[in-house]
C-alpha cells in the first residue's frame, strides 16, 4: 500500500477482520492514528470501522484519560474541572469515541474510560471515584477481551498496569490529583490511588506473550499492529513479576521512576545524578 494513498473504512475493515477481530469481540482499543496513515474521515472513519468490525454484539472500550496534577493545587490547576464530557490526552479516537453519542464515559474522576456497545453501561457504571484506576481492564481481563494496539511507538497491551496493582508494588512519589464533579453536582478533589509505571520497560513483555501464543503482529492500514488475549498477557505478567518484580522497569540508568520511585527499585541517587550528569554532556557534544 503506498503510504500516500488515503485509506478508507472498507480498507481498514478488512484489515480489521484479517487481523482476526471477530464477530461480537468485546476489544480495548491503543491506537495511533497517524501511524495508519490518511484515513479518509479522520478518526470517525477509524471509529465506523470498529463498531461495524465488532458489529451490534461487539463493544469497543478505549482509555480516554484526564492529566492529573501535583497535590495540593495551585489555583490555576484547581479550575480544571474534570466531567464526562472533558477531552482527552489519550488520542483523536478516544476524543472521537467520547463525542459519539452511543457511548458511555466511566465516572472515575481521572482514568476515564469510554466504551460503545451492549456492554458498556455494565463496564463503565462500575468505574466509579472508589474504583481502582484500571478496574475495567481487569474486569475485561476476566471476560476474555482482545486488545489492539496500533503503532509501534503505542505502548502496552491493557494489562500491565491491571498486573502491578495485583502484585501490591509500592511507589514512592508526590501526590496527584484533580477536580471532578460529582454525582451530587459538588466539586471534590480526587487524589490518585494507583501506581503508574515507565511504559519504556512494558515492550519488555511482547516476547513473552507471543512465545505463550497470546500476540499476534498485524497491519492496519501502514501501522504495525498487535492483536492481544488480555487474559493470557495478564497471566503471563503476574508468574513474570512473581519471578522478577523488576521486570517491567527500563533500562535507562536516568530514569527516576524505574531507578527510584518504587519501593524495590535498586538504584541510588548519586548513579542517577552521574548517568543524567552524563547525559547532558554528550548531548551537548553531539550539537
Amino acid at each position: 500500500m503506498n503510504n500516500s494513498m488515503t485509506i478508507g473504512k472498507e480498507e481498514l475493515i478488512r484489515d480489521l477482520k484479517n487481523a482476526g477481530i471477530p464477530d461480537g469481540a468485546l476489544l480495548h482499543l491503543k491506537v495511533s492514528l497517524k501511524a495508519i496513515g490518511k484515513v479518509e474521515g479522520g478518526p470517525n472513519t477509524l471509529l465506523d470501522a470498529l463498531i461495524e468490525t465488532v458489529g451490534p454484539k461487539g463493544t469497543l472500550v478505549i482509555d480516554s484519560f484526564i492529566t492529573s496534577y501535583p497535590l495540593p493545587l495551585n489555583e490555576e490547576n484547581a479550575k480544571i474541572i474534570s466531567t464526562e464530557a472533558s477531552p482527552s490526552y489519550a488520542g483523536a479516537l478516544a476524543n472521537a469515541m467520547i463525542q459519539h453519542p452511543d457511548s458511555v464515559r466511566s465516572q472515575h474522576p481521572i482514568q476515564r474510560f469510554t466504551a460503545i456497545g451492549p456492554l458498556a453501561h455494565e463496564l463503565m457504571n462500575k468505574h466509579t471515584p472508589e474504583s481502582g484506576g484500571y478496574d475495567v481492564l481487569d474486569r475485561m481481563a476476566e471476560m476474555d477481551a482482545l486488545n489492539l494496539s496500533i503503532g509501534r511507538k503505542t505502548v502496552g497491551v491493557g494489562t500491565t498496569h491491571v498486573a502491578i496493582e495485583k502484585m501490591g508494588f509500592v511507589k514512592r512519589g508526590s501526590q496527584m490529583g484533580l477536580n471532578y464533579q460529582s454525582s451530587d453536582g459538588k466539586v471534590r478533589t480526587f487524589e490518585v490511588n494507583w501506581n503508574g509505571g515507565c511504559g519504556r520497560g512494558f515492550p519488555k513483555f511482547l516476547p513473552l506473550y507471543e512465545k505463550a501464543g497470546y500476540l499476534k503482529w498485524v497491519k492496519i492500514g501502514h501501522a504495525d499492529a498487535v492483536v492481544t488475549n488480555m487474559k493470557g498477557t495478564l497471566d503471563v505478567e503476574m508468574q513474570t513479576l512473581k519471578e522478577d518484580p523488576a521486570f517491567y522497569f527500563c533500562a535507562d540508568p536516568t530514569c527516576k521512576d524505574c531507578q527510584l520511585n518504587w519501593e524495590h527499585s535498586k538504584g541510588n541517587w548519586l548513579k542517577v545524578k552521574y548517568h543524567s550528569l552524563i547525559a547532558i554532556i554528550r548531548n551537548k557534544l553531539n550539537k
